[in-house]
């Protein structure tokens, strides 16, 4: 039968692959990354910061018209959906930021950054699927105070970076 011997030099031709991935080799399977520029720490920040703040703007416009309780274009699916996409947002800004390899005083701005941005999210999530516009309101009520912190936050690492404070 085809079957079983095919399987058989499936298994012969494997093993020594799954024995040679699995064994204790003492040299290191990766090389050490080679440190990262100033530039460079620089650009990666930029290109995080200017999609967030793309998509932010994009945001902004639905979240304003329909999580307003006193605007004509009200709307608690929109709204939830832009709060959602405003999460959503933030958290692909911080595994962006996650990925930069910050030092010294950056180090801690990136982390007091990295925080604000937890409460937000969770905070949004909840707006996200909260019952109601008024629930939602009020928990714009504590996300508001949070987006000013992480602003600063924000600043704070620019500077730490060698970054002028966004305009």
């Amino acid at each position: 039968m085809p079957f079983p011997q095919a399987r058989r030099t499936i298994l012969l031709f494997s093993a020594p692959a799954l024995l040679a991935a699995c064994g204790g080799s003492t040299s290191p399977s990766s090389p050490t990354p080679t440190p990262l520029t100033p530039a460079q720490i620089q650009a990666r920040y930029t290109a995080a910061a200017t999609r967030y703040n793309q998509g932010e703007a994009q945001i902004a416009v639905t979240e304003n018209a329909a999580c307003d309780a006193a605007s004509a274009t009200v709307a608690l699916g929109a709204c939830q959906t832009a709060l959602s996409a405003q999460r959503q947002l933030t958290i692909a800004y911080d595994n962006a930021l996650r990925a930069i390899p910050f030092s010294g005083s950056a180090a801690t701005d990136i982390t007091h950054l990295l925080g604000d941005d937890a409460a937000i999210e969770k905070l949004l999530e909840q707006a996200a699927t909260a019952p109601s516009i008024t629930v939602i309101a009020t928990l714009q009520q504590q996300i508001i105070p949070l987006l000013a912190t992480a602003a600063t936050d924000a600043t704070a690492l620019r500077a730490a970076i060698g970054l002028p404070a966004p305009a």
